[in-house]
């Protein structure tokens, strides 16, 4: 017979139970509560507002997300248009700019409650020419330390096509053309005074190496373009932060036709560098008449090209209007563009309205096809006086050396021309018109080159000249 089992009071069940769940209890309540104290130390977005507006400008709107929780502060301005491509990626900005914000203050081991983050995206909408529209979006975050942190995101948009313009839109996305903007914004801030005490040199080296992504950050604002570092890019302090403004009629003749201004200054981006020329040195000015001519006038350009010689082209203006891409191109190049009359006649013979008519028409010639007037003007024929010079506005150039290449029509015989009359400081006359005078070009550089001479343009001549 098996001895019978003891069953336990249900007393003793019920302790037991109430027993595992208060212990149970115990322990929801402090993980709770400490998840709780850790959620508390950690900043979250708890819900925000979304508001747009409209602006001044039809088609563009205001955004603008604001942050409810007062632990996590923000306001975000940026545009809203008509083209919802564009918005979307001005939207992905702003969403990257806040997530890394937030992001940030996750990060923090514990927060000082005396330190107020804050996280503000600017928006200034400057126009250009009515519809097209510069955004610059500055975005200043704060998450404790020392200084905020400033960084500048701009757009460029046409309002009319409904699209961002891009930097190598803006230049027609020329190469040269990006390597003379690059070589000026980095000089700008090479040689800017007030940065010395703080400008990191291989920073500007970088920061400006002619690559277009690397000058999307621009805005037309007034009379310049403006182009935007961030605090520390190229300097070792936030408050002298840069930003390199270059106005417009200096850089007019590198920006597509769109995007021009009325007027280019005399002397601009593609002018020839200035030069400390010696009294003494070996120069001659070669300057080329009665073009433009296709053709002739394109391998003179690349003849010129060959032996780094800067050259003046005096122009008629009944051919300038026929041909303005090659004075373009005689600019482009770091030619002086000078003005040669409308039609070649002998001026003396004529009225002073005549004269007039004879130099305006041709400036204004000039003007339509690069932006801007002749530095120079040669007589036809070398008639002048005093009459005549009285209506010219620029100074009146002749020359030293005739190569008769216009009587002779013969390659061969251009170089003997020259090397015959040679002298120092010379001032040789020839013509872009005739295919002789491109063909022989070649010789007489080479020629001049080896006997150590440097071609410099006429105004250049005349002031090395009055120097003596």
């Amino acid at each position: 017979m098996q001895p019978r089992k003891r069953r336990r009071k249900p007393m003793i069940d019920f302790i037991l139970i109430a027993v595992l769940a208060s212990l149970t209890a115990a322990i929801v309540f402090f993980v709770l509560s400490d998840s709780g104290k850790n959620q508390a130390n950690k900043p979250k977005e708890k819900a925000n507002h979304i508001s747009i507006e409209n602006s001044a400008f039809d088609g563009i709107s205001i955004a603008t997300d604001t942050s409810n929780n007062p632990k996590v502060p923000y306001a975000l301005h940026y545009p809203k248009t008509e083209n919802d491509a564009f918005n979307k990626e001005v939207r992905a900005y702003v969403t990257t700019a806040k997530k890394a914000y937030l992001a940030e203050l996750e990060s923090l081991d514990q927060q000082d409650e005396d330190i107020v983050p804050s996280l503000n995206i600017d928006l200034e909408t400057v126009p250009f020419k009515e519809h097209y529209f510069s955004f610059v979006l500055t975005n200043t975050t704060y998450t404790g330390g020392a200084d905020e942190k400033s960084m500048v995101k701009t757009y460029f948009y046409d309002n009319v096509n409904k699209q961002q313009v891009t930097a190598a839109e803006l230049l027609g996305n020329n190469k040269e053309y990006l390597n003379k903007l690059a070589e000026y914004v980095q000089n700008d801030l090479l040689t800017n005074e007030e940065l010395q005490a703080s400008i990191i040199t291989d920073n500007v080296m970088a920061a400006t190496t002619p690559k277009f992504e690397n000058f999307e950050r621009f805005a037309i604002r007034g009379d310049a373009i403006e182009f935007y570092f961030d605090d520390y890019e190229v300097t070792a302090s936030a408050a002298s932060t840069p930003v390199v403004a270059v106005p417009l009629n200096f850089i007019n003749p590198i920006l597509a036709e769109a995007y021009q201004v009325e007027n280019t200054s005399a002397k601009n981006i593609l002018s020839p560098p200035v030069r400390e020329l010696d009294p003494n040195g070996k120069y001659v000015a070669l300057t080329f008449d009665d073009g433009p001519e296709p053709g002739s006038t394109e391998k003179i350009l690349d003849v010129l090209d060959k032996y780094n010689a800067k050259a003046t082209f005096f122009l008629l203006g009944n051919r300038v209007q026929y041909y303005p891409e090659l004075v373009q191109e005689e600019l482009k190049r770091g030619h002086e563009i000078g003005n040669h009359s409308w039609s070649h006649p002998v001026l003396t013979n004529l009225s002073v309205a005549q004269v007039q008519q004879e130099v305006n028409r041709t400036e204004e010639a000039i003007r339509n096809a690069i932006g801007q007037g002749a530095t120079v003007f040669r007589p036809p024929y070398g008639a002048v006086n005093d009459t005549v010079k009285a209506q010219i506005p620029t100074p009146v150039i002749l020359w030293s050396i005739d190569t008769l290449d216009w009587k002779h029509r013969n390659a061969s015989q251009l170089l003997p021309m020259v090397q015959k009359a040679m002298h120092n400081h010379a001032t040789i006359l020839m013509h872009d018109i005739h295919q002789s005078t491109a063909d022989g070009l070649d010789g007489v550089l080479a020629y001049l080159s080896a006997e150590g001479y440097e071609f410099i343009t006429v105004s250049e001549m005349e002031k090395l000249t009055s120097q003596k």
